[in-house]
């Protein structure tokens, strides 16, 4: 009867370690191109949603009510609420560092919100643009800031 070396050490032929670094290889190469391609689609979205403009006349919550200013409409974008008088609004997630961070902001731009309020885990703030004035609010680490510019339009979401 024959016996058995259970304490023998296995060894990989060649043909093995050359399979295994063509796999290893592959691998890291299509990680590679999937990172390359999704960093130049985020600087992209990131220019484009990118408004410079005067800032928003920022008021206190009494300095708000005081003058019955009211946003009436209101929506929640993944744990910020954020209320307008009036106008549409058109939103993205927009990474940071102009596409080439790892942080994710939120950008939204109005057409004519009239008033902005704004509440995250770090607080509420209240923008009035004023009527018929475009907007934009960058959200950056639950802190707004908002500018008097958009380039959202209506014809523009219809793609006209």
């Amino acid at each position: 009867m024959a016996t058995r070396d259970y304490g023998a050490v296995r060894r990989f032929s060649p043909a093995h370690v050359i399979g295994a670094v063509v796999v290893l290889t592959a691998g890291i190469g299509l990680v590679t191109f999937q990172v390359i391609r999704d960093r130049q689609a985020n600087i992209a979205t990131a220019k484009a949603w990118d408004i410079k403009g005067a800032p928003c006349p920022l008021l206190s919550q009494a300095e708000f009510k005081a003058k019955r200013y009211a946003a009436l409409k209101t929506f929640d974008y993944d744990g910020t609420t954020i209320g307008r008088t009036a106008g549409d609004a058109s939103c993205s997630d927009v990474k940071s560092g102009g596409g080439k961070g790892f942080a994710t902001d939120k950008v939204c731009q109005f057409t004519s919100p009239a008033t902005l309020t704004v509440t995250t885990k770090a607080g509420s703030w209240f923008f009035v643009p004023g009527v018929g004035q475009p907007a934009t609010l960058a959200i950056h680490h639950n802190a707004p800031r908002c500018v008097m510019a958009s380039k959202f339009t209506l014809q523009s979401e219809a793609g006209g």
